[in-house]
Protein backbone atom coordinates (compact mmCIF):
# COMPACT_ATOMS: atom_id res chain seq x y z
CA UNK A 1 0.00 0.00 0.00
CA UNK A 2 1.10 3.63 -0.25
CA UNK A 3 3.02 5.11 2.60
CA UNK A 4 0.20 7.67 2.50
CA UNK A 5 -2.76 7.91 0.67
CA UNK A 6 -3.76 10.67 -1.10
CA UNK A 7 -7.30 12.71 -0.14
CA UNK A 8 -10.33 11.55 -1.69
CA UNK A 9 -12.34 13.79 -4.03
CA UNK A 10 -16.23 13.55 -3.54
CA UNK A 11 -17.01 14.58 -6.88
CA UNK A 12 -15.31 11.32 -8.36
CA UNK A 13 -16.65 8.97 -5.86
CA UNK A 14 -13.01 8.26 -4.68
CA UNK A 15 -12.74 5.34 -1.91
CA UNK A 16 -9.31 3.68 -1.73
CA UNK A 17 -9.02 -0.14 -1.42
CA UNK A 18 -7.00 -0.93 1.18
CA UNK A 19 -7.57 -4.70 2.19
CA UNK A 20 -4.71 -7.15 0.88
CA UNK A 21 -7.33 -9.74 0.96
CA UNK A 22 -9.81 -7.92 -1.20
CA UNK A 23 -6.80 -7.15 -3.97
CA UNK A 24 -6.45 -11.30 -4.17
CA UNK A 25 -9.77 -11.59 -4.72
CA UNK A 26 -10.39 -9.34 -7.54
CA UNK A 27 -7.28 -10.54 -9.80
CA UNK A 28 -8.33 -13.97 -8.80
CA UNK A 29 -11.80 -13.51 -9.78
CA UNK A 30 -10.88 -12.69 -13.15
CA UNK A 31 -8.72 -15.81 -13.70
CA UNK A 32 -5.68 -13.72 -15.52
CA UNK A 33 -3.31 -15.23 -17.35
CA UNK A 34 0.19 -14.23 -18.93
CA UNK A 35 -1.63 -13.95 -22.38
CA UNK A 36 -4.34 -11.72 -21.26
CA UNK A 37 -4.70 -7.89 -21.69
CA UNK A 38 -6.18 -6.13 -18.75
CA UNK A 39 -7.71 -2.80 -18.89
CA UNK A 40 -8.33 -1.35 -15.72
CA UNK A 41 -10.90 1.61 -15.27
CA UNK A 42 -10.04 3.71 -12.52
CA UNK A 43 -6.16 3.29 -11.47
CA UNK A 44 -6.23 4.85 -8.46
CA UNK A 45 -3.37 5.15 -6.33
CA UNK A 46 -2.22 1.72 -8.35
CA UNK A 47 -1.93 -0.88 -5.87
CA UNK A 48 -4.26 -2.92 -8.12
CA UNK A 49 -2.47 -2.08 -11.10
CA UNK A 50 0.54 -3.49 -9.77
CA UNK A 51 -1.02 -6.65 -8.39
CA UNK A 52 -2.42 -7.05 -12.33
CA UNK A 53 0.81 -6.57 -13.55
CA UNK A 54 2.81 -9.17 -11.49
CA UNK A 55 -0.15 -11.69 -14.06
CA UNK A 56 -1.25 -9.88 -16.78
CA UNK A 57 0.72 -9.55 -20.06
CA UNK A 58 -0.15 -6.35 -20.19
CA UNK A 59 -2.31 -3.62 -18.38
CA UNK A 60 -4.22 -0.59 -19.88
CA UNK A 61 -5.08 1.28 -16.51
CA UNK A 62 -7.17 4.34 -16.88
CA UNK A 63 -7.41 7.64 -14.47
CA UNK A 64 -10.06 10.20 -14.51
CA UNK A 65 -8.21 12.52 -11.52
CA UNK A 66 -5.23 14.07 -13.37
CA UNK A 67 -3.85 14.70 -9.93
CA UNK A 68 -3.94 11.24 -9.16
CA UNK A 69 -2.31 10.24 -12.22
CA UNK A 70 0.61 12.47 -12.10
CA UNK A 71 1.12 11.13 -8.93
CA UNK A 72 1.20 7.31 -9.60
CA UNK A 73 1.71 7.20 -13.52
CA UNK A 74 5.39 7.69 -13.70
CA UNK A 75 5.86 5.11 -11.18
CA UNK A 76 3.50 2.34 -12.87
CA UNK A 77 4.82 3.08 -16.55
CA UNK A 78 8.23 1.57 -15.08
CA UNK A 79 6.36 -1.43 -14.38
CA UNK A 80 6.93 -4.15 -17.43
CA UNK A 81 3.43 -4.10 -19.63
CA UNK A 82 1.81 -1.37 -17.83
CA UNK A 83 0.48 1.43 -20.13
CA UNK A 84 -1.38 4.27 -18.37
CA UNK A 85 -4.06 6.39 -19.27
CA UNK A 86 -5.25 9.93 -18.54
CA UNK A 87 -8.78 11.04 -18.90
CA UNK A 88 -12.52 9.64 -19.23
CA UNK A 89 -12.63 6.45 -19.93
CA UNK A 90 -16.05 6.97 -21.27
CA UNK A 91 -14.48 9.62 -24.04
CA UNK A 92 -11.11 7.13 -24.29
CA UNK A 93 -13.13 3.74 -25.07
CA UNK A 94 -12.82 4.30 -28.60
CA UNK A 95 -9.43 4.65 -28.64
CA UNK A 96 -8.41 2.12 -26.44
CA UNK A 97 -10.14 -0.37 -28.25
CA UNK A 98 -9.32 0.24 -31.64
CA UNK A 99 -5.71 -0.42 -30.29
CA UNK A 100 -6.54 -4.05 -29.43
CA UNK A 101 -6.41 -7.08 -31.68
CA UNK A 102 -7.65 -9.13 -28.98
CA UNK A 103 -10.44 -9.81 -26.52
CA UNK A 104 -9.43 -8.67 -22.73
CA UNK A 105 -10.60 -8.60 -19.38
CA UNK A 106 -11.90 -5.59 -18.03
CA UNK A 107 -11.37 -4.46 -14.08
CA UNK A 108 -13.21 -1.65 -12.52
CA UNK A 109 -13.96 -0.09 -8.88
CA UNK A 110 -16.51 2.43 -10.14
CA UNK A 111 -19.00 4.94 -8.12
CA UNK A 112 -22.79 4.16 -7.90
CA UNK A 113 -23.06 7.60 -10.49
CA UNK A 114 -21.35 6.12 -13.02
CA UNK A 115 -21.87 2.70 -13.28
CA UNK A 116 -24.87 2.09 -15.69
CA UNK A 117 -23.26 4.11 -18.43
CA UNK A 118 -19.54 2.60 -17.82
CA UNK A 119 -21.43 -0.86 -17.92
CA UNK A 120 -23.33 0.82 -21.43
CA UNK A 121 -19.94 1.73 -22.81
CA UNK A 122 -18.25 -1.64 -21.69
CA UNK A 123 -21.29 -3.35 -23.66
CA UNK A 124 -20.16 -1.59 -26.83
CA UNK A 125 -17.44 -3.27 -26.96
CA UNK A 126 -18.44 -6.42 -25.99
CA UNK A 127 -17.18 -8.71 -28.83
CA UNK A 128 -13.38 -7.03 -27.70
CA UNK A 129 -14.21 -8.54 -24.25
CA UNK A 130 -14.18 -12.17 -22.61
CA UNK A 131 -14.94 -11.13 -18.81
CA UNK A 132 -15.68 -7.80 -16.87
CA UNK A 133 -14.92 -7.86 -12.95
CA UNK A 134 -16.76 -5.10 -10.99
CA UNK A 135 -16.63 -3.79 -7.58
CA UNK A 136 -19.59 -1.61 -7.23
CA UNK A 137 -22.13 -0.65 -4.51
CA UNK A 138 -23.75 -3.70 -2.78
CA UNK A 139 -27.33 -2.79 -3.68
CA UNK A 140 -26.25 -2.56 -7.51
CA UNK A 141 -24.36 -5.98 -7.56
CA UNK A 142 -28.07 -7.75 -6.38
CA UNK A 143 -29.75 -5.93 -9.04
CA UNK A 144 -26.78 -7.08 -11.54
CA UNK A 145 -27.44 -10.59 -10.36
CA UNK A 146 -30.95 -10.78 -9.39
CA UNK A 147 -33.32 -13.33 -10.66
CA UNK A 148 -36.64 -13.06 -11.96
CA UNK A 149 -39.30 -12.56 -9.35
CA UNK A 150 -37.34 -10.74 -6.62
CA UNK A 151 -37.21 -7.25 -5.79
CA UNK A 152 -33.92 -6.26 -7.38
CA UNK A 153 -34.61 -7.68 -10.58
CA UNK A 154 -34.95 -4.54 -12.88
CA UNK A 155 -34.52 -3.24 -16.33
CA UNK A 156 -30.44 -3.16 -15.75
CA UNK A 157 -30.80 -7.13 -14.70
CA UNK A 158 -32.43 -8.13 -18.55
CA UNK A 159 -30.12 -5.42 -20.41
CA UNK A 160 -26.87 -7.01 -18.71
CA UNK A 161 -28.34 -10.51 -19.14
CA UNK A 162 -28.79 -10.02 -22.79
CA UNK A 163 -25.13 -10.06 -22.99
CA UNK A 164 -23.77 -11.72 -20.25
CA UNK A 165 -23.92 -14.00 -17.38
CA UNK A 166 -23.57 -12.29 -14.15
CA UNK A 167 -22.27 -14.18 -10.69
CA UNK A 168 -21.76 -12.67 -7.48
CA UNK A 169 -18.29 -13.48 -6.33
CA UNK A 170 -18.12 -11.78 -2.30
CA UNK A 171 -19.21 -9.04 -0.64
CA UNK A 172 -16.80 -6.02 0.42
CA UNK A 173 -17.48 -4.67 3.71
CA UNK A 174 -17.09 -0.49 4.16
CA UNK A 175 -13.88 -1.03 6.22
CA UNK A 176 -11.67 -1.96 3.31
CA UNK A 177 -11.71 1.25 1.98
CA UNK A 178 -10.24 4.74 2.77
CA UNK A 179 -11.95 7.00 3.28
CA UNK A 180 -14.89 4.45 4.59
CA UNK A 181 -17.73 4.63 2.48
CA UNK A 182 -21.62 5.34 3.83
CA UNK A 183 -22.54 1.73 1.99
CA UNK A 184 -20.84 -1.78 1.91
CA UNK A 185 -19.84 -3.18 -1.76
CA UNK A 186 -19.77 -6.16 -3.80
CA UNK A 187 -17.42 -8.25 -6.13
CA UNK A 188 -19.25 -8.90 -9.38
CA UNK A 189 -18.16 -11.09 -12.07
CA UNK A 190 -19.70 -10.68 -15.89
CA UNK A 191 -18.65 -13.36 -18.57
CA UNK A 192 -19.49 -11.39 -22.16
CA UNK A 193 -20.90 -13.54 -24.63
CA UNK A 194 -19.91 -12.12 -28.01
CA UNK A 195 -23.36 -12.94 -29.61
CA UNK A 196 -26.55 -12.75 -27.54
CA UNK A 197 -28.45 -15.77 -26.08
CA UNK A 198 -31.64 -14.81 -28.12
CA UNK A 199 -31.91 -13.03 -31.52
CA UNK A 200 -34.99 -11.28 -31.17
CA UNK A 201 -36.42 -9.79 -34.28
CA UNK A 202 -35.23 -5.97 -33.43
CA UNK A 203 -33.26 -5.43 -30.29
CA UNK A 204 -34.37 -2.19 -30.25
CA UNK A 205 -38.13 -3.05 -29.58
CA UNK A 206 -36.94 -5.69 -27.12
CA UNK A 207 -34.94 -3.12 -25.24
CA UNK A 208 -38.16 -0.60 -25.44
CA UNK A 209 -40.56 -3.24 -24.25
CA UNK A 210 -38.02 -3.84 -20.84
CA UNK A 211 -37.87 -0.25 -20.14
CA UNK A 212 -41.64 -0.27 -20.72
CA UNK A 213 -42.18 -3.53 -18.61
CA UNK A 214 -40.36 -1.65 -15.71
CA UNK A 215 -42.54 1.92 -15.90
CA UNK A 216 -43.44 2.30 -12.62
CA UNK A 217 -42.90 -0.11 -10.36
CA UNK A 218 -45.23 -2.31 -9.14
CA UNK A 219 -47.37 -1.57 -12.37
CA UNK A 220 -49.23 -4.17 -14.37
CA UNK A 221 -47.18 -5.65 -17.23
CA UNK A 222 -50.40 -4.18 -19.60
CA UNK A 223 -50.80 -1.06 -17.51
CA UNK A 224 -46.82 0.02 -17.81
CA UNK A 225 -46.45 -0.74 -21.52
CA UNK A 226 -49.71 1.65 -21.95
CA UNK A 227 -48.50 4.12 -19.88
CA UNK A 228 -44.83 3.99 -20.76
CA UNK A 229 -43.21 6.27 -23.40
CA UNK A 230 -41.09 3.74 -25.18
CA UNK A 231 -43.95 1.61 -26.03
CA UNK A 232 -47.20 3.14 -26.73
CA UNK A 233 -49.54 0.31 -27.09
CA UNK A 234 -52.73 0.33 -27.83
CA UNK A 235 -55.42 -2.00 -25.91
CA UNK A 236 -56.06 -3.65 -29.18
CA UNK A 237 -52.26 -3.74 -29.29
CA UNK A 238 -51.89 -5.39 -25.76
CA UNK A 239 -54.38 -8.02 -26.42
CA UNK A 240 -52.56 -9.64 -29.60
CA UNK A 241 -49.23 -9.01 -27.54
CA UNK A 242 -51.07 -11.21 -24.60
CA UNK A 243 -52.37 -13.72 -27.04
CA UNK A 244 -49.68 -13.78 -29.62
CA UNK A 245 -46.39 -14.11 -26.62
CA UNK A 246 -48.77 -16.66 -24.66
CA UNK A 247 -47.98 -14.05 -21.77
CA UNK A 248 -50.31 -13.03 -19.01
CA UNK A 249 -49.90 -9.40 -19.26
CA UNK A 250 -51.09 -8.84 -15.74
CA UNK A 251 -48.14 -10.15 -14.59
CA UNK A 252 -45.37 -7.72 -13.70
CA UNK A 253 -42.02 -6.74 -15.44
CA UNK A 254 -39.63 -8.07 -12.43
CA UNK A 255 -41.37 -11.64 -13.09
CA UNK A 256 -40.59 -12.44 -16.83
CA UNK A 257 -37.43 -14.18 -17.91
CA UNK A 258 -35.18 -13.17 -20.52
CA UNK A 259 -36.90 -15.13 -22.88
CA UNK A 260 -40.12 -14.06 -22.18
CA UNK A 261 -39.40 -10.84 -23.04
CA UNK A 262 -37.76 -11.94 -26.46
CA UNK A 263 -40.82 -13.32 -26.80
CA UNK A 264 -42.71 -10.49 -26.56
CA UNK A 265 -40.60 -8.46 -28.90
CA UNK A 266 -41.10 -10.70 -31.54
CA UNK A 267 -44.39 -9.96 -31.80
CA UNK A 268 -44.98 -7.69 -34.80
CA UNK A 269 -47.39 -5.47 -35.57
Amino acid sequence: MPAKLPKAKKRFGQNFLTDELVLRDIVAAAEISSSDTVLEIGTGTGILTEALAKTAGQVISVELDRELYARYAERLRNICGVRTVSGDFLREAAGIFASLNRRIKVIANIPYYITTPILEKLLDYRDRIAAIVLMVQKEVAARICAEPGGKEYGSLTVFLRYYADAELVRNVPRQCFTPRPQVDSALVRLIVRPEPKYRPLSEKRFFNIVRGAFWGRRKTLRNALKASPYTHYTRAMLDRLEQTAGLDLNRRGETLSLEEYVALADVEF
